[in-house]
């Protein structure tokens, strides 16, 4: 197992372990270092040479294979326990912690939305939104464009991320990295699954929107009779309100496996990614699945990554 880990202008020579977690479900992907506090003195040595916002690269791998980049962000705080270092560090979406002016907006698109913000902390980035959303009244009051961006995830469920300088906004599963092939026989070293059928799993989602007259426009896909759930649409557009409620019924019934697998460093696999399974075993339960979540974790007891399956793709 080897590893190359900068902070700021510094390598790391010793480490005790990291963990990196990256999900479609989170804005900003993590990582946190930890480093045996014996070996450098004093906390306050490493705190004299690495600061908050120091760029950080974690790169994992084996020897005989080489390294993979695992990690890009920034650092975002030092912690003090149980006599470790442990570095906390966030992806680009760091650079969105910024604050931003109050502000209250009408009729605003997500794109519009969006590069404001961008535009008000100073980023080069693009904008990549496929979401045809339109708020009827956006409030800013007190807030960073990160605090923004997750408002703006948790009302229209969509996929937010910073890639290669591009700020995305998608629904769940429309943009989708690489295919990673797992076989239960071969890079699987444990399964915690459980097959389920999507007439099993019924559900009834009601979307509701306040209009402008004080009245309330409701939306519903879904089997009548299943569980119900309810979300609010700051959007009272029926488009808006059809893409939210469609997106999560689809992130809810489907064939196929709910839970995780346990794997090894290779293959890499990132959230978002999707993920192929074979199961000689059970052949009609194979299938190809959107990644939701994967955390990747490295040590001396060795290298593995738990990937968390979400809806069937196929």
């Amino acid at each position: 197992m080897a590893y190359d880990i900068q902070v700021g202008g510094y390598q790391l020579g010793m480490l005790d372990k990291v963990e990196i977690h990256s999900s479609v479900e989170l804005l900003a992907d993590t990582a946190k270092i930890t480093l045996p506090a014996a070996e450098y003195n004093k906390a306050l040595d490493v705190e004299e040479a690495i600061h908050r916002g120091d760029e950080v690269t974690i790169r994992l791998g084996y020897e005989e294979t080489g390294l993979v980049t695992e990690f890009r962000g920034y650092l975002q705080r030092i912690d003090t326990d149980n006599g470790d270092l442990t570095l906390t560090c966030e992806d680009d979406l760091f650079l969105f912690r910024k604050p931003l002016k109050d502000a209250v907006l009408s009729k605003v698109t997500l794109s519009s939305l969006l590069s404001r913000i961008i535009r008000e902390i100073g980023l080069s980035v693009k904008v990549s939104c496929t979401y045809s959303w339109t708020y009827s009244k956006f409030v800013i009051k007190s807030a960073t464009a990160f605090d923004v961006l997750k408002k703006v995830q948790e009302e229209c469920g969509a996929d937010i991320y910073l890639k290669d300088g591009v700020l995305h906004l998608h629904a769940p599963g429309e943009h989708i990295g690489k295919e990673r092939l797992y076989d239960f026989r071969y890079n699987i070293e444990a399964a915690d699954l459980t097959y389920r059928k999507a007439e099993d799993k019924k559900y009834l989602i009601t979307v509701r929107a306040l209009l402008p007259d004080g009245k309330v426009r409701e939306f519903e896909v879904g089997t009548p009779g299943g569980d119900k759930i309810t979300i609010k649409c700051p959007s009272s557009d029926e488009v808006s309100m059809r893409l939210r409620a469609e997106t999560e019924l689809r992130r809810r019934t489907f064939d196929g496996y709910d839970g995780s697998i346990d794997t090894w460093l290779i293959p890499e696999c990132q959230a978002g990614d999707s993920v192929e399974l074979h199961d000689p075993d059970y052949p009609h339960k194979e299938g190809n699945y959107f990644v939701r979540s994967v955390t990747t974790e490295f040590s001396e007891e060795g290298g593995k990554r738990k990937v968390q399956l979400g809806f069937r793709l196929s």
